[in-house]
């Protein structure tokens, strides 16, 4: 019971209706007090008798309005009904714990159990990745032609470090572009596979033979420090958006005899969490090349973030092992 008398309706002389209604807007208003403006300060069973009460009060407060517009009750059961409602209908917030929590436990159990997927579309990669390296190093003039334009002459061009104002909508630019590639992958499934295949290809042949362009003369260690200190991070997310999409496609495959479009519902929430799960991967990832990569930091340090980045981000996603971290990904 709440002894302010702003919130303590009974506290005013009334008729005798509203005298016999004042017990239970007392009630209200002091489940209201405890809640302030977040239900979760109160009891499930708490909870439902708030959501009771507001719902008498507010039939009070309707018959009051109709029956005794002038009473002096109805300014203190509108605000009462009004806060009330305020409880119980507030704006969700973010939340940010159960966000935290899928982060730490649940997108590394969620890849964890997508692993298969996972290694199929890397071994996919590297197999493309691989044979367009030994294409270019083989013939680089054939190989160059499959480069887009402004990647032909890559190999003769000077690498230079970018001013530090210009890292940050450097890092914005990559953080964007990466996001978009990540959901061409995952979407790609909808087509059965098709288009995160296709996906997977021109980004894997693209990524061989640029590399071997660059180094068909030998080991070019400035061309690795470009590419090595963010891309153990970069394509390990593009791979995991990829196996997400592939586990759509998989799931539609499958669908027989039931509809598809039930099947893609029911696999639908979780790849698309997994895909989310990977914009974090790849904002580090474009902070990563927008800071380190054009810096003017030695090739060796800059080839040093490749490891340990590596090392970081298995130590991250080894948590998705069963008994490795508690919890799971079940919602």
């Amino acid at each position: 019971m709440v002894a302010n008398s702003r919130t303590m309706i009974s506290a005013d002389p009334e008729q005798t209706w509203s005298a016999a209604r004042a017990p239970q807007w007392d009630e209200l208003a002091g489940l209201v007090a405890r809640a302030g403006r977040n239900q979760r300060e109160l009891s499930a069973d708490e909870v439902s008798l708030l959501a009771r009460r507001y719902q008498q009060a507010a039939a009070d407060l309707a018959r009051l309005r109709a029956e005794q517009p002038g009473s002096p009750v109805l300014p203190r059961l509108n605000d009462l009904v009004a806060r009330a409602h305020a409880v119980l209908y507030r704006p969700a917030r973010a939340p940010f714990r159960a966000i935290g929590r899928f982060l730490w436990i649940g997108y590394p159990r969620a890849v964890w159990e997508m692993r298969r997927l996972i290694l199929a579309a890397a071994l996919f990669q590297i197999v493309i990745a691989v044979g367009g390296f030994v294409w270019a190093i083989a013939d680089p003039a054939t190989a160059g032609s499959f480069l887009p334009p402004d990647l032909r002459d890559a190999g003769h061009r000077a690498h230079h470090a970018i001013p530090a104002g210009v890292m940050v909508p450097t890092s914005v630019a990559i953080w964007s572009h990466n996001i978009v590639v990540s959901f061409f992958d995952y979407a790609g499934g909808i087509l059965f596979g098709i288009g995160t295949i296709y996906s997977l290809y021109a980004n894997s042949m693209l990524l061989g033979v640029l590399s071997g362009v660059e180094n068909q003369h030998g080991a070019n260690g400035l061309y690795w420090s470009l590419i090595a200190p963010h891309g153990v991070i970069e394509l390990t997310a593009f791979t995991i958006a990829a196996a997400a999409g592939l586990s759509l496609a998989d799931a539609l495959v499958r669908a027989r005899p039931r509809p598809r479009t039930q099947v893609l519902r029911e696999h639908g929430r979780r790849s698309v969490a997994v895909v989310l799960g990977t914009i974090p991967l790849l904002v580090v990832a474009g902070t990563i090349e927008g800071f380190v990569t054009p810096s003017s930091a030695s090739i060796p340090v800059k080839l040093a973030v490749a490891p340990i980045s590596g090392a970081l981000l298995a130590a991250y996603l080894v948590r998705g092992r069963p008994g490795a971290a508690d919890g799971r990904f079940d919602k």
